[in-house]
């Protein structure tokens, strides 16, 4: 098996925090020496000193203590708090209390974590308080963008991957929509949005469009497909074009205006799927996160978004966004899309 994710950022720093045996002897002696003034949250000592634990080894690295277990990986070490917050959401969603939140402990432990370390120089990362839900949302999320998004080369090149595996992936397409429109609203202000809003800070572009559309052919696939999957890269460049098919919704994402792309390209009749190359590491995840538990159940999502993700951008403005029906040429159905650019 070609195992094509392996030399990537998102890899590396997952295992360093999922490695049980790994764990950090400094930190164990300054989780335990906290441990007394904190509350556990449902009561899972274990979960709760291994995320301590590796956020003792993020603050050393951030603070040039010690850098060994990180210096061969590229990344920003700001962004690994991102990546500490996708293994938290992954290990609480698979936990055996069912609606595991994620409560202001956790960011208690940071606090007090730092204080212990006498450490001046904060680790610039908060953990805000989301339940259950809204943490499934962000780990989607997190999921696209991170494994998917960040690779889509490498997804492009590569042939055999089985179609659950981008079912998933389109599932944080689902989840970033939602949460863009939410987001960009009333509710901007909550604990959700103030993450979601980071994120975007960090990871999302400008000159996107996004968009929806109804199709007359109620899409379906089988777990072990290759081909005609949910979701397709139609076109990496020039322009992008990835679009997301569930029952007869599609979902679409370019780097032009949608109305403007080639009917051809976005036709509602082609059934050419992106087959992409299935890798050790993927089933990795699908052993030891939730990959395995959502690919049993069908989306339930009516909307979702593709994002376009440029590494290096700071910052993310939402234009005055509206909503527009545009027709694709020769085809029979509208799309209703939304913009983000920074004009």
């Amino acid at each position: 098996m070609r195992n094509f994710l392996n030399s990537e950022s998102f890899n590396k720093i997952y295992e360093i925090f999922y490695d049980e045996k790994g764990i950090d002897d400094k930190g164990k002696v300054h989780c335990e020496n906290i441990k007394k003034g904190l509350l556990i949250p449902k009561g899972d000592e274990e979960l709760i000193l291994h995320f301590c634990n590796n956020l003792y080894k993020i603050i050393a690295a951030y603070n040039q203590w010690e850098n060994e277990r990180f210096e061969q990986i590229s990344e920003d070490n700001k962004n690994y708090c991102i990546y500490l917050k996708y293994w938290l959401y992954e290990k609480t969603e698979n936990h055996n209390i069912r609606g595991f939140d994620i409560n202001e402990y956790f960011q208690k432990w940071k606090d007090k974590l730092e204080e212990e370390l006498n450490n001046n120089k904060k680790y610039p990362c908060k953990f805000n308080e989301l339940n259950s839900t809204e943490r499934d949302q962000m780990r989607n999320i997190y999921a696209f963008v991170l494994i998917y998004y960040r690779n889509l080369k490498k997804f492009n090149q590569n042939e055999y991957i089985d179609c659950k595996y981008l079912g998933y992936m389109g599932k944080g397409l689902n989840e970033y929509y939602d949460s863009l429109i939410k987001c960009s609203e009333e509710e901007a202000q909550s604990n959700y949005c103030e993450e979601f809003n980071e994120f975007q800070k960090t990871y999302m572009g400008h000159n996107i469009y996004l968009s929806t559309s109804k199709d007359d052919l109620d899409y379906k696939f089988d777990d072990t497909d290759t081909v005609n999957c949910p979701l397709e890269i139609k076109s990496l460049e020039y322009p992008l074009h990835l679009i997301y098919k569930e029952g007869k919704n599609r979902w679409h994402l370019s780097d032009q205006p949608i109305g403007s792309l080639n009917s051809s390209i976005i036709s509602a009749s082609s059934a050419i799927g992106t087959t992409v190359g299935i890798s050790a590491f993927l089933l990795y995840l699908y052993k030891h996160t939730s990959f395995g538990s959502l690919f049993r159940t069908r989306m339930q999502k009516d909307n979702m978004i593709l994002d376009d993700v440029n590494e290096g951008t700071q910052s993310l403005m939402l234009s005055t966004s509206h909503y527009e029906s545009l027709p694709f040429e020769n085809s029979d159905y509208n799309i209703t899309y939304y913009s983000l650019n920074n004009s």
